[in-house]
């Protein structure tokens, strides 16, 4: 079916967003003499801002509700003709096509995979697939607040909150309204951590461009080697900092500093923080006090999916460990990817009262979660989410299989790929040729639209808005 006009038009203000993002990084590439990242981000400039601007003329005027099919195309279609306008990019550090808009979706996604060693990128292109996180970050937010928490079981109401004010029968009234207020707040964040680390000790550079991907969860760093090698652990500690800001709720943190209404609904960074701790225990306990240090930073890291390392290559946590984590995730109104941390609590809260009943056939209540009557219909919409991420992560392995050199490779870049924590895999991407590139892009945006709305989008597409 043709998209509606809004859609165009939120899928045009994408494009034009991008392009006029490229404008600035175009200059301080020519200002640096880099002639080719230039000419890159130039076409990208010329193609998002041509792009967009023609679909917003185009639709100019043109107005209709937009209902949840037409919803559910605009995840699809964004996430995937983003990437598109982007490419062009990186062209200057690619060996062609596939291998461009691999990195492009990587940024967009905040996931972090990356063919290319930051010390031999030119420093514009690093600094603009930082912005591209940042970017993609910022978009994550603002379709959970609107297409994402309309489209969500009410009776788990996972992603609801104050910011959910959508018109009835129109599920992108709320869009301009939630890119103010949750951009307000991301953009602040990201500019308290930038003053943050360059104050922790990193140089200007690495502070804008880790602040950029350390609250949009992607993992990119902007130089090479072992992160401690040129990062103080005061800077590493405020990039962590950074790393649960973004993997927690975005709309809970909003309404504390609007409002200050204080809420006991931080329960998914309790998770995660009890989920490193253990882990760095465990560590220090088997290994040494330093190492569980390292690997509580390295557990901290996976469970938001930003995804970077402290611990040296070949030690700390087992990849396995890294990527069970990662796939746990952060909150549901966050940046990170995974099933998500409410998810997997509200399942183990509903494992807990069944084992209850066992023991005590006699009691009696109803699964509670963050202060709602959560029904039996509402866990079933939730176990489905839980148990499509395995699935879907056994059959991109299966993809990726006769691309790689074992299936353990497989498994590794098609977990890192879905979860968008790309960099637990490594350099693990260079080995699995194009048609591995293209499976890793496609796992990439499906981790980041939660997989279920990927499925609705091909039930749906032969019926109207």
């Amino acid at each position: 079916m043709q998209p509606s006009p809004r859609t165009i038009r939120a899928l045009g203000w994408s494009w034009l967003t991008i392009g006029l993002f490229a404008l600035p990084v175009t200059l301080y590439a020519t200002a640096l003499g880099e002639v080719a990242a230039a000419r890159g981000l130039g076409t990208c400039a010329l193609i998002g801002i041509f792009a967009g601007g023609g679909c917003l003329a185009a639709t100019l005027g043109l107005d209709r509700r937009v209902r949840a099919p037409a919803a559910l195309r605009l995840l699809i279609l964004g996430w995937m003709t983003g990437p598109l306008v982007a490419a062009p990019s990186f062209g200057a550090v690619s060996d062609g096509w596939v291998e461009a808009v691999f990195e492009a979706v990587s940024a967009l996604t905040t996931t972090g995979a990356t063919l290319t060693d930051p010390d031999t990128m030119p420093r514009s292109l690093v600094v603009w697939r930082s912005m591209l996180q940042w970017l993609g970050g910022l978009a994550t937010l603002v379709l959970a607040v609107t297409v994402l928490a309309g489209l969500d079981d009410r009776r788990a109401g996972l992603r609801r909150s104050s910011l959910l004010t959508i018109e009835s029968g129109d599920l992108f009234s709320n869009l301009g309204r939630a890119l103010i207020r949750l951009g307000g707040v991301y953009a602040g964040i990201t500019v308290i951590g930038f003053l943050a680390l360059a104050f922790a000790g990193a140089s200007s550079f690495e502070a804008l461009n880790l602040s950029l991907s350390g609250i949009s969860t992607g993992g990119y760093l902007p130089r090479g080697g072992e992160l401690t090698e040129w990062l103080p652990g005061p800077a590493i500690a405020v990039l962590a900092a950074l790393c649960v800001l973004g993997a927690g709720n975005m709309a809970v943190l909003y309404e504390h500093v609007s409002r200050g209404r204080v809420t006991r609904r931080f329960g998914d960074v309790r998770a995660m923080l009890i989920l490193s701790v253990t882990c760095g225990v465990t560590v220090a306990i088997a290994v040494s006090p330093a190492a569980g240090i390292a690997g509580f930073f390295d557990a901290l890291f996976a469970v938001t999916t930003a995804g970077y390392s402290v611990s040296p290559e070949g030690a700390g946590l087992p990849a396995i460990a890294l990527l069970t984590l990662a796939l746990a995730g952060g909150a549901a109104v966050s940046t990170s990817g995974g099933i998500k941390m409410a998810r997997l609590r509200l399942l183990l809260k509903r494992a807990g009262r069944d084992i209850l009943l066992l023991v005590q056939p006699s009691s009696v209540g109803d699964s509670r979660f963050a202060g709602r009557a959560v029904n039996e219909a509402a866990l079933v919409s939730v176990w489905a989410y839980a148990l499509a991420y395995p699935v879907v992560l056994a059959l991109g392995a299966l993809a990726l299989g006769p691309f790689a050199a074992d299936m353990g490779l497989a498994w590794s870049v098609a977990g890192a790929a879905l979860t968008n924590a790309g960099p637990i895999a490594g350099q693990a991407y260079g080995d699995v040729g194009s048609g591995g590139l293209i499976i890793a892009s496609i796992l990439m945006i499906l981790g980041r639209i939660e997989i279920l709305p990927f499925a609705a989008v091909l039930f749906l597409l032969f019926s109207g808005d």
